[in-house]
């Protein structure tokens, strides 16, 4: 693609509390210098929004309503919350064009439902990404609706992926990665705080623990990323006898992996059972 086409559009925020905020923050953040048009925001909370626009010199413009930011943008991000975005997409359906595109971030509704209350022949694609669009370690799974067509996936390609990475999917499978990624950032998380709070038990500073622990898992990513099977990295660390084979042994007493698919596996059903309920 161009590298003007992307820079041409004009981009709308829709919904700025966590996860739009993610993503404001992470395009303000991002130096490629594709995303120079102001981006255009908008949601309930007016306060929230003019603390973006004061302090991120003056590339965010507050709009007084979301029809504002549907007529004024060529990319439109909705990031409300489920149960608000049949009201939503009804106020913005008068300003959405053939030209124009809606990029859905709102967990478990369907672009079909979305298109239904549109219009026949408007552009929807449905994301997931993550709360790491803040440092720019988004995972997004994406996925188009029917009139959507592959110039107009590039762009959200393009504007997403200043935030990360991308994955194109099929629809069916967003629900396990909104389970998977969406939520589970927040189980890394939660993994990272136990082994650093395990730290600090032993007698660690625990900003000295909790560095290690992100440190530590920073890396076992990478290996992961490089090719090295989980197995193998706990082969090649856990020695007959050693310390390392205690640590798995306790984790494997106490339903450790277990209780992580659990984790993942209980996302995605309430995925699905959202989904189920905006059909």
């Amino acid at each position: 693609m161009n590298e003007k086409t992307v820079k041409r559009k004009k981009i709308g925020i829709i919904g700025v509390g966590n996860i739009g905020a993610s993503i404001l923050r992470g395009l303000l953040a991002a130096d490629s210098g594709r995303l120079d048009e102001k981006i255009l925001i908008r949601d309930i909370k007016m306060e929230k929004l003019r603390s973006f626009e004061s302090n991120a010199e003056s590339r965010v413009v507050v709009c007084e309503s979301n029809g504002e930011v549907a007529e004024k943008s060529d990319v439109i991000i909705l990031a409300v919350k489920p149960n608000d975005v049949r009201g939503v997409v009804g106020e913005i359906a008068p300003f959405i064009n053939g030209g124009k595109i809606l990029v859905s971030v709102a967990a478990g509704v369907p672009t079909r439902a979305i298109e239904s209350d549109l219009g026949e022949g408007k552009k929807v694609i449905r994301v997931m990404p993550n709360i790491g669009a803040l440092v720019g370690e988004s995972v997004t799974a994406m996925c188009t609706g029917t009139y959507a067509g592959e110039e107009d996936e590039a762009i959200a390609k393009e504007i997403l992926g200043e935030i990360g990475e991308i994955y194109s999917v099929k629809e069916s499978d967003i629900d396990i990665i909104t389970g998977l990624s969406g939520s589970g950032i927040a189980f890394f998380a939660a993994v990272i705080e136990a082994m650093a709070e395990g730290g600090v038990y032993e007698g660690l500073p625990h900003n000295l623990s909790l560095e290690i622990s992100a440190k530590t898992a920073l890396g076992a990513a990478k290996m992961v990323l490089a090719g090295d099977e989980p197995s193998s990295i706990k082969q090649m660390t856990a020695s007959p006898g050693g310390t390392t084979i205690r640590g798995l042994y306790a984790m494997d007493a106490r339903g450790v992996k277990t209780a992580i698919m659990d984790a993942v596996i209980e996302a995605t059903k309430r995925a699905r059972e959202i989904s189920s309920k905006a059909q």
